[in-house]
């Protein structure tokens, strides 16, 4: 993890039959022990996989460590340790080691 890097922010909502996700792009700008600035500069809104809303945005937030994982889920980060760091508004970073 450095600054300068590029990551993805998900957060994700399940309602009875609605998959609905928010996934933000942005740049780690700087670097704490327990803590990362992001600056996020794109979010895509998707809804059950499809593409519903697309916009450019300029926000700078605090994402704080919550823990650390052997991810064993689908996905870029398959079978990797990785730290996950949070934000209550925005949603969740994934950290590969």
């Amino acid at each position: 993890m450095r600054v300068n890097e590029m990551v993805q922010i998900h957060r994700g909502r399940l309602g009875a039959t609605i998959i609905y996700e928010e996934f933000i792009t942005g740049t780690i700008v700087k670097v704490n022990k327990k803590s990362i600035r992001v600056h996020m500069t794109h979010v895509k809104c998707t809804e059950n996989g499809k593409v519903t809303h697309e916009q450019d945005m300029n926000e700078t937030a605090t994402f704080t460590f919550w823990k650390t994982i052997e991810n064993k889920q689908f996905g870029k980060n398959a079978g990797k340790t990785v730290s996950i760091y949070k934000h209550n508004l925005y949603g969740t970073i994934e950290i590969p080691h």
